[in-house]
């Protein structure tokens, strides 16, 4: 049994041993302590950053490093977008970090960390911005194109970490276009945006591309291309100068071609508005720049409307409309031939055929004994305007030969027809034949008709018997005497010249042999319904030289294809002084075929010699003196 006092002991010890036991020193842990180092090398997707842990705290620093936000205050814990931390090791002690896949322009806090049984430490926070870069962007295929216009834009995808702030597309006929070349303005930001592009050429190829910039600099999107549409032609009109009647002179200036070649070009003209190709033009080469054209074949006192025109692929187009008057001319008229001639009186007339272009405000017929007679002297008034008009002439001398002319008055002046004396023959006849012949032929009863529509003569025919009707010669062949026949040969007419031709034959009438032949020179011919007359200048020339001129007449009525009441006359005109061989100046025959037929024949020479009576066997010359 133990003693009380190995009890105490006992107990003693026990309390000796827990006194000691709760008596020992404790040891504490602590956070590590670390430093945040400043962040270098900078880039737009990078840095370099560390820290330096100066104590574990009391425990092993199990893990140390970097850790990196766009918040401020990173931890190692987040997880999130923008975030990263490092793993540099253990243990205290400086470290250096990298720190990558940063987005440019964009501000990021870092704070080194260091890790112990205690906990996670940090360091001072830094601050740093990634360095920005040029905007993503691409380009929009062109669509809508026009000849002038198109629409296109753009994607801004990323903006390189910088605002944005202008955007659009721009474009140029070379390659790589920049914001220095034609540009759209499209606000500022990111996405997708539309632009149109105004401005352009027809038929140019263009080259685009969208563009984005921010504070670094201007990104271009991928280049596209494409053609505008070709148009027609761009041009103006010249003024018309050097108008005449006739003719005008203008031109045009191409001052763009529509995006192809101008392979035509000149003016087009007509009286009414808007004249096209289709209507009367010129042509004056290919290609753009100014021209001048020459209007021809105008009408006188006419309005005519001109424009300019140019062609390409594309079609036609023209410039602006002109407008000119060309000025009248004086009227074309002729006078209407006399009829209703008494001693005293006669009618005539005229007609207009053309105006000249101006409004006829006068018109009548001028008379005087006198060639060429105008509106100063006697005159009639017969109303105004084109066409046919006639005229009473009265109270005249008789015994006086008179002068008549048409006349027509416009705003250019007074035109007048032909003249005619008032015998009522052409002028042609008239300046051939004296008047005093004239009266002479109509003296001796020779028919003088008149008239500007004869009827168609052509033919050969036979006079025969061939008979004098009358004479003014002194001691000439008694009337009734028989002459060699005649055939006679007339051609060629042209009734809107007046004028014919003429040949014939002298047939001695007993024997069938050629007597004579002659031909006229010049021959001419006037009439109205089945009346003819014909005038034929002669000029007769004897073997031995000697010539003188003279006027043949014939008159007659055409009957089917006869002449019916044939007259034939011959006068002497100039006998040049051979006054025994030629009858005197102004001497004449009258003759007629006496049945009063003449016959149409197939030949001047060989016809069948006449049946009809041959009591009287002379045969003289019918130009000679007796």
């Amino acid at each position: 049994m133990k003693t009380n006092f190995e009890k105490v002991g006992y107990l003693l010890i026990i309390l000796l041993l827990l006194l000691l036991t709760f008596c020992k020193k404790e040891k504490i842990i602590e956070l590590p302590s670390v430093t945040t180092s400043s962040v270098s090398n900078i880039t737009t997707s990078s840095a370099s950053s560390g820290g330096n842990v100066t104590t574990d705290g009391g425990a092993a620093v199990t893990a140390k490093g970097i850790c990196w936000n766009t918040t401020q205050n990173p931890t190692v814990s987040l997880t999130k977008a923008n975030t990263g931390t490092t793993n540099d090791g253990n243990g205290i002690g400086t470290f250096t970090s990298s720190i990558s896949d940063l987005s440019p322009g964009t501000t990021y806090y870092v704070r080194a960390y260091a890790i112990n049984s205690k906990g996670t430490a940090y360091g001072v926070q830094q601050t740093f911005t990634t360095t920005a870069i040029l905007s993503t962007v691409s380009t929009t295929a062109a669509s809508s194109i026009t000849s002038t216009t198109a629409l296109s834009g753009g994607n801004i995808s990323a903006d390189g970490g910088a605002s944005v702030t202008a955007r659009g597309v721009c474009w140029s006929t070379s390659q790589s276009p920049t914001i220095a070349n034609s540009k759209s303005i499209d606000g500022p930001g990111t996405g997708s945006f539309t632009s149109s592009i105004t401005g352009l050429l027809p038929g140019t190829t263009y080259y685009a591309r969208a563009y984005a910039t921010n504070s670094i600099g201007t990104a271009y999107g991928n280049q596209i291309n494409f053609t505008t549409i070709v148009v027609v032609p761009v041009l103006t009109t010249t003024t018309a100068t050097s108008v005449t009647s006739s003719s005008a002179s203008s031109g045009g200036n191409v001052t763009a071609d529509g995006g192809a070649t101008v392979t035509a070009r000149g003016v087009c003209w007509s009286t009414a508005q808007n004249p096209t190709i289709t209507n009367t033009k010129t042509t004056n080469g290919t290609g753009t720049g100014s021209f001048s054209s020459s209007l021809t074949g105008l009408s006188p006192g006419t309005t005519y409307y001109v424009r300019a025109y140019a062609t390409n692929s594309a079609g036609t187009g023209y410039g602006d409309q002109i407008s000119f008057t060309t000025p009248a001319v004086l009227p074309t008229l002729t006078t209407t031939t006399l009829t209703n001639v008494t001693a005293t009186s006669f009618s005539t007339g005229g007609n207009i055929t053309n105006d000249g272009g101006g409004a006829i405000t006068a018109r009548g017929v001028c008379y005087g004994t006198n060639p060429n007679p105008s509106v100063s002297g006697s005159k009639t008034t017969n109303g105004t305007g084109s066409g046919i008009f006639t005229s009473s002439l009265t109270g005249l001398t008789a015994g006086v030969t008179y002068y008549v002319r048409a006349y027509a008055t416009n705003s250019a002046g007074t035109a007048y027809g032909n003249e005619l004396r008032a015998n009522g023959l052409t002028e042609d006849i008239n300046n051939l034949v004296p008047e005093s012949i004239i009266d002479e032929l109509k003296r001796l009863g020779m028919p003088v008709n008149t008239g500007i529509t004869p009827p168609v003569v052509n033919g050969i025919y036979s006079l025969t018997q061939f008979v004098l009707k009358n004479s003014n010669i002194a001691n000439d062949w008694a009337n009734g005497t028989r002459f060699s026949d005649l055939r006679i040969r007339l051609y060629d007419q042209n009734n809107t010249n007046l004028t014919i031709k003429y040949e014939d034959v002298s047939i001695n009438y007993t024997t069938g042999a050629q007597t004579g032949t002659s031909s006229g020179t010049s021959a001419f011919i006037v009439g109205n319904g089945n009346l003819f007359t014909v005038f034929v200048r002669v000029i007769s020339t004897r073997p031995t030289g000697e010539s003188a001129e003279l006027v043949y007449i014939v008159s007659g009525s055409m009957a089917g294809v006869n002449i019916s009441a044939l007259h034939w006359a011959n006068f002497m005109l100039n006998n040049n002084g051979y006054t025994t061989l030629y009858m005197a100046n102004g001497s004449g025959r009258v003759f007629y075929d006496l049945d009063g037929l003449s016959e149409k024949i197939i030949s001047l020479t060989t016809a069948d010699l006449p049946t009809k009576s041959s009591q009287i066997i002379i045969i003289p010359d019918i130009n000679s003196i007796k």
